[in-house]
């Protein structure tokens, strides 16, 4: 197969995986969140799990196999993810601990039948019609959707890491506040949540159980003071 098809399956996927996500926590939310850690509708750690298991299980026909495999490859690659973004942005950005049968709250038992399911379906019914509706596309067609997905996703990771670096300052100066003195004023708080940008904005509606590694005391006291605004704010709508 050409890389520009995988690169193609790859950005399905992942806009596939956004419309699950999103969904999902909506309604655990009960508001509409723009999930995912890129800007784009797009998740890409469901990208890359779906290719890996396109080129391991793509000729599985056990489907025992198959969603043992595909659970233990997405699980795999979910607690490596985890662990990733930990270490480079010093933060949780999801937390399984209050579910059972949990792997030091980075993956859980319900996600790996969640996701040995989607290998199964994925494997045996979603991908061969994907691959009739690719294949009738031309080399001209996939050299130019490469390009723009290449294009896209770059400007994207760019942009999510610059905000995201500059988001921790602001945690690291709300963690200083907490210090100098115990109760922070209302100016104060209004100050530190007018200065988000709408990434950051994005970010802490996207991932309600993010934690800071260095200065969750300062990340905790902005996700309160920014959760009230909302509610204040889709309060006085009414």
């Amino acid at each position: 197969m050409m890389i520009y098809e995988y690169i193609c399956w790859f950005f399905l996927y992942s806009a596939f995986g956004w419309i699950y996500e999103s969904i999902l926590c909506s309604v655990s939310e009960k508001r509409w969140i723009n999930r995912g850690f890129l800007n784009g509708p797009y998740c890409p750690i469901y990208g890359f799990g779906a290719i890996l298991n396109i080129l391991i299980l793509d000729e599985t026909r056990n489907i025992v196999i198959l969603f043992y495999f595909g659970a233990v490859t997405a699980c795999t690659l979910e607690y490596f993810t985890s662990w990733l973004l930990e270490k480079l942005f010093q933060a949780r950005w999801w937390d399984y601990s209050g579910h059972r049968y949990n792997l030091n709250g980075r993956i859980c038992l319900t996600g790996g039948i969640v996701f040995g399911t989607f290998s199964l379906l994925l494997v045996r019914v979603i991908h061969p019609e994907v691959i009739y509706l690719t294949n009738a596309l031309s080399d001209t067609m996939f050299n130019v959707i490469t390009l723009s997905i290449l294009v896209l996703l770059a400007l994207d990771c760019g942009v999510t890491v610059t905000n995201i670096l500059g988001f921790n300052k602001k945690l690291e100066l709300a963690e200083v506040r907490l210090q100098i003195t115990e109760i922070i004023q209302l100016a104060e708080i209004r100050s530190l949540i007018s200065k988000l940008n709408l990434q950051e904005r994005r970010l802490l509606r996207a991932f309600p159980k993010l934690k800071s590694i260095g200065y969750d005391d300062g990340l905790q006291l902005i996700k309160e003071a920014f959760k009230n605004t909302i509610w204040k704010n889709q309060n006085n709508r009414y």
